[in-house]
């Protein structure tokens, strides 16, 4: 997609962040070099310690920060997507390296030639080693990693979506903290009609950072949120076959690791705010329910969960 004519379109691209400010910089410096008429940077700082804040107001005040008056969790992208000017807005997180002038042109030109497209899941490897990581989609990464296709789910750190979707759909579930809010989205989408692709001709790299995230959060989030990701979206009997099929896998987890307790107390919780979910309940189709179940080419069941789990990304909280 070219400049000519002024009609290239506005990108936004928001960076979640949260006491990494050295991992940070190193983002931020890449990304100063797009910055111009047509590229914006959004840094939604969730609450950091470290000086974060008075470090981007420092040394980047071209970009636009946006502090939560709380850690949000991974739903923090919410508070930059919704002060997003672009008509493409893409979401990175802090430790998410390589992305350039020449992925933003390939995001722009896809979006140009598909107006159904709604979002595009960027190929993530790591820094180090150069394998695909960050893996979310019901597809073998050994198999499909090099190979455009249609999915059901959202990388969240590493993804650009159309902005006027949002508008339509909404963003994250606030509710949700971390954990299967991309599902949750990801649903909203194709329910009104989109089409959500992963492509490997945007690649970034994640230098992959951890400062000391509590290691229950997993089990409790990816536990509790499965029966919120269900409620809010399927109906009754999708609602059946998701929990049968997903609280296996995090019991087997929870119970492997010791932390059964925090896939206990997540069931109860889940139960416990019930109503408030059944409150913000809109089922989507069951045509949408039948394209979500097509586009599992693998078997969606209790070994191939398992196995997903092993590309999945980490915790960025």
């Amino acid at each position: 997609m070219g400049i000519a004519g002024g009609t290239m379109p506005l990108f936004s691209i928001v960076v979640l962040t949260y006491n990494r400010k050295e991992v940070l910089a190193e983002l931020l410096q890449q990304l100063d070099g797009l910055t111009s008429p047509v590229v914006e940077v959004v840094v939604v700082d969730n609450c950091s310690t470290d000086g974060t804040e008075e470090f981007v107001r420092a040394s980047f005040p071209a970009f636009t920060l946006v502090r939560p008056p709380e850690n949000m969790g991974a739903v923090g992208r919410n508070r930059g997507m919704a002060v997003a000017r672009g008509r493409f807005v893409i979401t990175i997180d802090d430790d998410i390296l390589g992305l350039d002038a020449t992925a933003i042109e390939r995001i722009g030109s896809m979006f140009a030639v598909d107006s159904r497209l709604g979002a595009v899941c960027f190929r993530v490897i790591d820094h180090y080693s150069g394998l695909v990581c960050n893996w979310c989609h019901p597809r073998d990464p050994g198999t499909y990693a090099e190979f455009s296709f249609e999915t059901n789910e959202i990388t969240e750190g590493a993804v650009a979506f159309r902005k006027e979707v949002l508008d339509q759909v909404g963003l994250y579930p606030d509710e949700f903290f971390i954990s299967h809010e991309g599902a949750d989205l990801a649903a909203r989408i194709i329910d009104r009609g989109y089409e959500i692709r992963y492509t490997p001709q945007v690649t970034v790299s994640h230098k992959y950072a951890q400062n000391a995230r509590p290691g229950w959060r997993r089990y409790y989030y990816d536990t509790r949120n499965d029966f919120w990701l269900a409620i809010r979206n399927y109906r009754p009997l999708f609602i059946m076959l998701h929990l049968v099929r997903r609280l296996p896998a995090t019991f087997i987890y929870a119970v492997r690791d010791g932390f059964l307790h925090y896939w206990v107390k997540a069931v109860g919780d889940a139960l416990l705010h019930l109503p408030e979910m059944m409150k913000q309940r809109r089922p989507i189709s069951r045509e949408t329910h039948l394209k979500l179940r097509l586009l599992n080419k693998e078997k969606p069941g209790l070994g191939f969960y398992l196995k997903r789990r092993l590309f999945a990304r980490r915790v960025k909280i």
